[in-house]
């Protein structure tokens, strides 16, 4: 048990008097890496980043974070699973797995305090065209193109142990319709969080989090389509599993939420 930890008994150390406290960051860097696997129908994504980011308080509670994402991307087509009406090149049909790598970066900006967060956040920066085999195999105008994101929240206290995050996510991608997601969630102590998200004209989400300990948390979320998308997608299931590694507080959640 720690002072900080969800068990210690009394106060929460995580209600209104620890945030009253609450102070910018100190300069420093943060390094990660990102691993993520993305199947679709017959095309598959994979890709794997390094990251860095740079945090600096800019007043007495708020602080700035700029980040940088960099690495590979493979986009593979399953040509065993594509059908068509009419006989086409044997290089697209039953032609097994063909794989496209291409370079991935991503970069942001991240504007935080004590009861309140901001980000700006750009994917994709290198646009590529989406081409396999040596440039013989097309989709059809597929190309991988930038994707912006602006996302904003803010923390409001229903009690001295529980807290509600409403946040907003506006989505851009070149030539498509701008798109938001508006998202609550309902956290109780550093302990248990439970949430909802409403994406316009797609579909709902419920999402339920805990904190194992120190050093390991998990989420889990399930995804509802509501747009004709869900004549092929019955509801998606994603499952995070966080480790929080040199946690020298002791702390069951990060001390900034954000």
């Amino acid at each position: 048990m720690t002072a900080t930890g969800f068990n210690a008994s009394g106060e929460n150390p995580r209600g209104k008097a620890y945030w009253q406290e609450y102070t910018k960051a100190e300069p420093h860097g943060g390094i990660g890496l990102t691993i993520l696997n993305d199947r679709a129908g017959p095309l598959n994504t994979f890709s794997a980043n390094a990251t860095y980011a740079y945090h600096l308080g800019i007043s007495a509670k708020t602080s700035l974070s700029v980040g940088v994402s960099a690495g590979i991307k493979n986009t593979s087509l399953n040509a065993d699973k594509l059908s068509f009406d009419v006989p086409v090149d044997p290089a697209v049909a039953g032609s097994g797995y063909l794989n496209r790598v291409s370079p991935d970066i991503n970069a942001g900006i991240w504007l935080y305090s004590a009861d309140y967060f901001a980000g700006l956040s750009f994917q994709n920066v290198i646009p590529s065209k989406l081409k396999f085999a040596n440039d013989t195999v097309k989709l059809a105008g597929g190309k991988l193109i930038p994707h912006t994101f602006l996302t904003a929240g803010y923390k409001f206290f229903v009690t001295d142990d529980i807290t509600f995050v409403p946040s907003v996510l506006v989505k851009y991608v070149t030539s498509t319709p701008v798109s938001f997601d508006i998202n609550g969630k309902f956290q109780y102590r550093d302990f248990l969080w439970l949430g909802g998200s409403y994406r316009n004209q797609d579909g709902f989400a419920a999402m339920v989090g805990l904190n194992i300990s120190n050093t390991l948390n998990v989420g889990y979320s399930y995804d509802i389509t509501t747009s004709r998308l869900n004549t092929v997608s019955r509801g998606s299931h994603e499952i995070v599993v966080g480790f929080l590694l040199g946690n020298r507080y002791g702390d069951w959640c990060p001390r900034n939420l954000w």
